[in-house]
């Protein structure tokens, strides 16, 4: 991954390359999954790169939504340069990325493109559910596809696009897998601590986020269940009620039920690429998360 790191160092106007080094390297699903489908084309590194500024840009605008001061355990920019500066940065990665990807033509740059608009208004919808305690499972399921996996998705079908490859087929396994990266991510705020998150653990709930396993307990669990739910919505979470959270959570199969979902999700990603054992390799990284 050091050639895209390269590339993006070099797109990134000179003057905001600095903030490059405060953004902690996170995984690159994206620029793994397109590097593999289309490893016979000499864009791929490119792709990657403009599709991981993209990222970049979203996790900034991110943490200035949600107030973040912490990301795989470094300051935020919003905590360290204030949140102006972390939403111009954010909009200079897009910029950036929005100025190259034009380089691929119109077809590319269209799913790309339709994709950023649709994490954008996925992001919207996050903040719209968080102002109550969302009980809908279906706009829970319609946000986390929108604010993650519509790039993984696209990710996956413009890799195909650019190595003439089947769009169809791995624009599928891009959508279950971004779904499923999700929930997974979703489970980990409950299961792991601080430090192995990077972040505060249990933070979607105190910042008024209903992820799955919270929405199994709240529709499976008894009325006390729902009571306490509903107490602990958009506040801090003590020592206590975290312990509470977490056993009732194991109690009721709300954790089980949720890992069953993505790994559901992840088998039906891989059988559609049965035959192709490095796209499989990543999707078992994902499973690798939960276990």
């Amino acid at each position: 991954m050091d050639k895209i790191d390269e590339i993006i160092h070099s797109f990134t106007p000179v003057e905001t390359r600095k903030y490059l080094e405060k953004i902690p390297a996170g995984k690159k699903l994206r620029s793994k999954l397109i590097c593999t489908i289309a490893k016979e084309s000499k864009d791929r590194f490119t792709l990657s790169a403009i599709v991981e500024m993209i990222h970049l840009a979203s996790l900034l605008h991110d943490d200035v939504i949600d107030d973040a001061k912490t990301r795989r355990g470094k300051k935020t920019i919003n905590a360290d340069k204030g949140s102006k500066t972390a939403i111009m940065i954010g909009d200079i990665f897009y910029s950036s990325a929005f100025n190259k990807l034009v380089m691929f033509g119109y077809e590319t740059a269209d799913i790309i493109s339709a994709a950023v608009a649709k994490l954008s208004y996925g992001e919207l919808l996050d903040v719209e559910l968080s102002k109550s305690f969302n009980v809908d499972r279906a706009k829970y399921e319609e946000m986390i596809y929108l604010k993650t996996a519509a790039l993984i998705e696209a990710s996956c079908e413009a890799a195909a696009l650019i190595s003439r490859q089947e769009r169809d087929i791995y624009r599928d396994f891009g959508k279950k897998l971004g779904i499923a990266f999700q929930v997974i991510d979703d489970l980990l705020d409950i299961t792991l601590d601080d430090a192995a998150l990077g972040k505060p653990s249990l933070n979607d709930l105190s910042e008024g986020k209903v992820t799955l396993p919270i929405l199994h307990l709240y529709d499976n669990g008894g009325g006390n269940d729902r009571k306490t739910l509903l107490r602990l919505f958009n506040k801090p979470i003590s020592q206590k009620d975290a312990l509470w959270l977490r056993n009732r959570l194991a109690e009721a199969g709300s954790l089980e039920e949720s890992r069953a979902y993505a790994l559901g999700l992840l088998s039906e990603a891989k059988a559609l690429v049965a035959d192709q054992e490095e796209l499989c390799a990543i999707a078992r990284l994902l499973v690798d998360r939960v276990r």
